[in-house]
């Protein structure tokens, strides 16, 4: 067999060898993906036996990131929910409740049947419509070793007056993701960027979407101008005038020479524009 030949078999062969590691990684992608599906569906079993609210005065919640803290809409309080806690062996993830007195310096756990599942790094938004709601989007939820993340893509409103859970199921909206910001704008929900991450790969997003709190519709955004390269953990904020401020965040898709920027989003109309 001629050099030619021998090239072509040997590159051939390492073809072979990259497409069975590329289908054994995902096979095991799966797998793991699957193995948190099981961990998640048994939380959500125990979380069935929820049968109806309990509010209990309590110490402050015990230590935890990535959870979420909101303003009530309507009272002087705060809202936290979820989060994460290493204890130095495992990874616990949690969906428990909590609302803060500002004005009694007061803590009050909140057990409320059908909760969302356990997961940190998500977005919650506090709207009055309705007498008050929260709403959830995202985050993730992490095995015990803290190795592989599931990714949420559900949506969540809690019904302050009511202190009841509801999952709005509206097709079109982003896909599973944590680290993603989100605001409200007069009757929306404003959603942008995040991240997913498994065990084969990883992707971060710069993509928008706007979720009609009137009719729960889900919409993506094509803003002109130059939007921000994908990114998580970034800050988010809305002003008066209608424009969405982003600055910062991170990526590990590295950007040479890259530099801290201001990005603004007006709306309407839907326009990037750099500070």
């Amino acid at each position: 067999m001629g050099r030619k030949g021998k090239k072509e078999k040997k590159g051939r062969g390492a073809e072979k060898t990259a497409a069975k590691m590329e289908k054994k990684v995902s096979k095991r992608s799966r797998k793991e993906e699957e193995d948190l599906e099981a961990l998640i569906a048994h939380f959500q079993t125990l979380d069935a036996r929820r049968t109806q609210v309990v509010e209990t005065p309590c110490s402050p919640p015990s230590p935890r990131l990535n959870a979420s803290l909101s303003a009530h809409p309507e009272k002087d309080e705060l809202i936290l929910f979820g989060g994460e806690y290493f204890n130095g062996q495992k990874t616990l993830l949690y969906n428990e409740l909590y609302t803060y007195s500002i004005r009694k310096d007061a803590w009050t756990k909140v057990d409320i049947p059908n909760p969302p599942p356990r997961r940190c790094a998500h977005q919650a938004v506090a709207v009055p419509q309705g007498g008050g709601q929260l709403w959830i989007f995202g985050g993730e939820f992490a095995s015990p070793d803290g190795e592989q993340f599931y990714h949420y893509r559900d949506l969540w409103v809690l019904h302050l007056a009511t202190k009841t859970w509801e999952q709005v199921r509206s097709p079109g909206g982003p896909s599973g993701r944590s680290g993603h910001r989100m605001v409200a704008w007069k009757r929306q929900l404003i959603l942008f960027g995040g991240f997913h991450e498994s065990t084969r790969d990883y992707i971060y997003y710069n993509d928008v979407y706007t979720f009609d709190l009137d009719t729960s519709t889900w919409t993506k955004l094509s803003p002109s101008g130059t939007g921000p390269t994908p990114r998580s953990g970034c800050q988010m904020s809305v002003t008066p005038q209608g424009s969405i401020v982003i600055y910062g965040g991170y990526s590990k898709q590295v950007r040479r020479g890259g530099r801290a920027r201001t990005r603004g989003l007006r709306l309407p109309p839907v326009r990037f524009h750099s500070q």
